[in-house]
């Protein structure tokens, strides 16, 4: 979620505090700093310099969810989603606390992701019994065999709304086990993504609230959902449907 600026300089620990107060029990502040080299080329010549900057981030104790409240905006992250609801009731939770502790001034633009690793059971996967044909390599000479590809698709779902879609296979998981988030399972072998990028920028700067935020929310995921189940065969898709994690 984008608004306003509500401060020119990082929100304070303080801040923080506030928001993971509002939150609830099983909150923790993580603080991580991160580096990062510019280089230019100035009237001296070649020019570099290592900028730092710490990131505020409210994790669970698990390290399977985060909220990163900034002073432009703030990111609901989870990697151990299993239905929307649950989802939309943290969302819910973290857009009343940035409301009340920030009091953005509006809303500037609403997102909604997913990133999908899809792992099979077979060492060299056949993608095509498992995935629609519209998300394989083009037709090849039988001498080449495609490994690796990527494609992107842009759908304008209304004037201020869209829904950009990428994917293809990988060797390994695309979002780090590295990282921030602790995720609970990582495929052990080929995945093939699914990112599916929903979003909503009004024209105006509609007043920051919470119900205009899972509104929103709701929205966005409607396209996503439906593309999503297009995208399976029915072999996979009933997987979908006996896993918890189905959405």
């Amino acid at each position: 979620m984008r608004y306003p600026a509500v401060a020119e300089g990082a929100l304070g620990m303080a801040v923080h505090r506030r928001i993971r107060d509002a939150l609830g029990a099983d909150w923790v502040i993580h603080n991580n700093t991160t580096q990062t080299l510019e280089a230019g080329v100035g009237a001296g010549g070649p020019q570099a310099s290592l900028r730092s900057e710490t990131v505020g981030r409210i994790t669970s104790r698990k390290r399977t969810r985060i909220i990163t409240a900034r002073p432009e905006n703030f990111t609901v992250e989870v990697v151990d989603y299993v239905r929307f609801e649950d989802f939309r009731d943290l969302l819910e939770r973290a857009s009343t606390a940035v409301e009340r502790v920030l009091r953005p001034d509006g809303i500037s633009r609403v997102g909604l992701r997913y990133i999908d690793e899809i792992a099979v059971p077979e060492s060299r996967p056949q993608w095509s019994r498992w995935l629609n044909s519209s998300l394989m390599a083009p037709a090849l000479p039988p001498e080449l065999t495609p490994t690796e590809w990527t494609g992107a698709v842009h759908y304008q779902v209304a004037p201020d709304q869209s829904l950009v879609f990428r994917y293809g296979p990988s060797a390994g998981p695309i979002v780090s086990p590295a990282g921030p988030l602790r995720r609970p399972r990582v495929p052990d072998g080929p995945i093939f993504m699914l990112d599916f990028d929903s979003s909503w920028q009004p024209s105006d700067i509609p007043a920051f609230t919470t119900d205009r935020i899972i509104e929103a929310t709701d929205r966005l995921r409607s396209p996503l959902r439906a593309l999503f189940d297009s995208l399976l065969e029915p072999s996979l898709l009933d997987v979908f449907r006996q896993d918890p994690q189905d959405d």
